[in-house]
């Protein structure tokens, strides 16, 4: 998330995009309309949580089409003797299709370029357009180099939340490389960051990597048991 003193630094920079706004958001558009995310991969991520409640776990999951197993390896620092294997059918939620603000939904405003070393991003603030929202995305960071989505911030009108998530390139793909949220909540305020790393993308899976273990056999009853 960019802060109000980063905000304050790229509205005072002298210096002006090659390309104008409109053309930012006409080659963003085309950007994310043709990206893929990707449909087969393995990712590990760990899970940060502190204010109420202190919490590390480090995850590492699988991934086929909508299906996701879902290991558990540390907690707290602490290796877990077996992973706790957790099995979903869902979609999954970190990818550029699912948080791309669409210029259809959002009114793009210039606040100006994102410098790092000769790497130029430009950023826009974000008005929904239509009625208010619940959830809503407040700002967008596009690459300069791919004009895809490297930063995206959200807030959210329950508990006063606010987020963002952050994408960067690996192997040929443009997948999610942290997030971070903070949010009030009964007993204080929440905080939660993620990050993700190991980002691998076989051809395929197999199908057992998405069935639940079965028990082991126990040993055989004697006769007349």
């Amino acid at each position: 998330m960019i802060t109000v003193l980063a905000a304050a630094a790229v509205l005072a920079s002298p210096s002006s995009p090659a390309l104008a706004p409109a053309e930012i958001v006409a080659r963003y558009r085309a950007a994310v309309a043709a990206s893929r995310d990707p449909r087969v991969f393995t990712v590990e991520y760990t899970l940060v949580q502190t204010g109420t409640r202190t919490l590390e776990q480090t995850h590492r999951i699988f991934r086929s089409g909508g299906n996701e197993r879902d290991e558990t390896l540390t907690v707290n620092g602490t290796r877990t003797k077996s992973p706790v294997v957790r099995i979903f059918r869902r979609a999954y939620r970190y990818t550029v299709a699912a948080l791309a603000p669409k210029p259809e939904s959002y009114a793009f405003s210039y606040a100006g370029p994102h410098r790092d070393g000769r790497h130029v991003d430009y950023v826009f603030t974000l008005m929904p357009k239509g009625a208010p929202r619940s959830f809503a995305f407040t700002q967008v960071m596009i690459d300069g180099v791919t004009f895809l989505p490297s930063e995206v911030d959200f807030a959210t009108s329950a508990h006063g939340g606010r987020g963002m998530v952050t994408f960067a390139k690996h192997d040929r793909w443009w997948v999610a490389h942290g997030a971070a949220a903070v949010a009030r909540v009964p007993g204080g305020v929440a905080h939660e960051r993620l990050t993700f790393s190991h980002w691998r993308f076989p051809m395929s899976l197999p199908h057992s990597t998405f069935e639940a273990a079965r028990p082991l056999p126990g040993p055989p009853l004697p006769p007349g048991a």
